[in-house]
């Protein structure tokens, strides 16, 4: 196992006012991809940014496997 990535979604309420954040803890070390895995379940009024790496020890404590990310 590797380091994973902490991804960060805004979710912009359709009524208006400040955005709504989660945090996601994703399984893959590379921004990019931690960033794609979860940006393709998001609505279009949703943006997704890496936040920064997750330490490997977090990931096993997290149980998450290659490619897994659960939410807060």
């Amino acid at each position: 196992m590797a380091n994973g990535q902490v991804v960060l979604v805004k979710t912009a309420p359709v009524d208006g006012g400040p955005p709504v954040r989660s945090v996601f803890f994703v399984a893959e070390g590379d921004a990019a991809k931690a960033t794609a895995i979860i940006a393709d379940m998001m609505a279009p009024n949703e943006t997704v940014e890496a936040w920064g790496p997750l330490p490997e020890a977090a990931v096993k404590a997290l149980g998450l496997k290659p490619g897994d990310y659960t939410r807060t």
